[in-house]
């Protein structure tokens, strides 16, 4: 009936009127020739037959009759202990959304690889029982991006805690911050910008939403952080030079020897903020950029400063030109300057 008549209703039918396995299993591979997974996968079964699993598994999934498959494995595993038959009823579980089984059955004896299915199941989309898969071999970092596709910020963060690295952090802080959860944002960025090769990832990705009050928040609670570097200090110097002028004054003064001066000299002197800019040059003994600038910035000009720094200045052509900085802008003060000069002759 199946070798020549290729008739598999009848074949069907006889293997019902004698029942038995030999008959069954050669139903089950005819069946499973002409692409009828699911009636050679009832045949397997009546045959108590698994070894043609690996067909079964592929054309199952083919079909994407997963509920006909599950009793199918559970019968194969009575009889071999195969991690593709684990692994398929795993991914089976999944996609049914019999999560109680996955569960069950994952946090059993088994041969699965778990790695493998949690990743196939994450691809697919299927977060929560890849959720269960991470949470059974540790992989906090897959975790937490399960709760992230899930919308689950806070457990994203608990996850990532228990993952603690860098890469994890900054994808949850990312999808806090555009879900508009600022708090858990701001924990996960304290975390990502203890390390400076990703301080600028963090600073663009705020940037680019438009959040700079959070951005200069995130970065002032990061100056209490007990491996606070430079780059967290010089960061915020450039934010404030950015967004909040008024503070980078106090900034400076208080954590220049914190500071990459140049850096933040350039973001000072783009945001014309030249009086901040003196102070840096000066305190940085750069005399001659900071008589430069009260030169040609009148916003800048401190009498005091500038006679305190044109007696250090190297180039000797700052000087004459000092001298006509003063007869024509403060004529006033020309006497001073030069009994000041006078010294040095």
């Amino acid at each position: 009936l199946v070798d020549f008549m290729k008739d598999l209703d009848r074949a069907k039918g006889f293997a019902n009127q004698v029942d038995e396995k030999p008959v069954w299993s050669k139903l089950g591979v005819s069946q499973l020739e002409e692409k009828m997974a699911a009636d050679a996968i009832t045949s397997f079964i009546n045959a108590n037959d698994p070894s043609e699993y690996v067909k079964v598994c592929a054309e199952a999934n083919e079909a994407e009759i997963y509920v006909e498959l599950i009793p199918f494995l559970k019968m194969a595993r009575k009889n071999l202990q195969e991690n593709l038959l684990d692994t398929e009823l795993i991914y089976a579980y999944a996609k049914v959304n019999n999560l109680t089984d996955l569960e069950v059955f994952v946090n059993g004896p088994n041969v699965a690889n778990i790695q493998t299915i949690g990743d196939r199941c994450f691809s697919e989309g299927l977060y929560v029982a890849a959720k269960i898969l991470f949470k059974s071999i540790n992989n906090n970092s897959k975790v937490a991006l399960c709760h992230i596709n899930l919308e689950e910020y806070r457990e994203a963060v608990s996850a990532a805690t228990q993952a603690n690295n860098v890469s994890t952090w900054k994808q949850v802080c990312f999808a806090c911050l555009k879900a508009e959860e600022f708090r858990l944002a701001a924990t996960c960025g304290l975390e990502v910008i203890k390390f400076p090769d990703h301080v600028d990832d963090v600073v663009t990705y705020y940037s680019d939403l438009g959040y700079f009050d959070h951005l200069v928040s995130l970065f002032e609670q990061g100056l209490g952080l007990e491996d606070a570097h430079i780059g967290i200090f010089t960061e915020l110097a450039i934010l404030y030079a950015k967004h909040v002028p008024e503070k980078v004054m106090e900034h400076c003064k208080v954590f220049f020897s914190k500071l990459n001066v140049s850096k933040v000299v350039r973001s000072c002197e783009r945001a014309r903020l030249w009086s901040p800019a003196v102070y840096l040059y000066m305190a940085d003994k750069q005399f001659d950029n900071s008589v430069k600038v009260m030169t040609e910035h009148a916003s800048a000009f401190d009498n005091d400063i500038f006679l305190d720094s044109i007696i250090k200045v190297r180039n000797g052509e700052i000087m004459y030109k000092a001298v006509n900085f003063y007869l024509t802008m403060h004529p006033m003060l020309f006497t001073r300057l030069m009994e000041v000069l006078e010294e040095l002759v």
